[in-house]
């Protein structure tokens, strides 16, 4: 791995560290916190796992042209088809799956989420980094912009 992939992973986990810590003080029970927003926190973590899950989906087929492997689906089950839809219709989905499923099933998804991203992102190429350089520089903000909204809830 390259010291700009490291650089990219490293700016992601100082992102994740603190969002984390927030999730893990709410708890199991303060996940059902109705957030400011409108979504309870559980909701929330869903969503962010959601896009957390996305980054290898958009690396694989819009950077490198691929197709993602045959089964490959997010972590609420949605397999993405030839449309990609509006990012709320994504949104207002996650946070139905996450309704439906216990804070446990919740954290477990945000944490392989993360994991499998990490782990995705290892494969991430120098020349991927530069031509795309707007996109993984922007890895780990989704975690900053809802920080706030846990934390003041935490």
């Amino acid at each position: 791995m390259s010291e700009a992939n490291e650089r990219m992973l490293d700016r992601i986990e100082a992102a994740w560290a603190p969002f984390r810590a927030a999730v893990d003080t709410l708890g199991v029970t303060g996940l059902e916190t109705r957030l400011r927003q409108g979504w309870t926190a559980k909701e929330l973590v869903a969503h962010v796992a959601f896009w957390d899950e996305a980054v290898e989906g958009a690396v694989t087929g819009l950077f490198r042209h691929q197709e993602l492997p045959r089964g490959w689906s997010f972590g609420s089950g949605y397999a993405p088809d030839d449309e990609w839809p509006h990012f709320e219709v994504h949104n207002a989905r996650e946070a139905a799956w996450a309704r439906s499923q216990t804070a446990e099933a919740v954290l477990e998804r945000s944490a392989t989420a993360h994991t499998r991203m990490v782990e995705f992102l290892t494969t991430v190429t120098d020349g991927e980094l530069a031509a795309h350089a707007d996109y993984f520089g922007s890895l780990g903000e989704h975690h900053r912009e809802h920080l706030a909204e846990l934390e003041s809830h935490a």
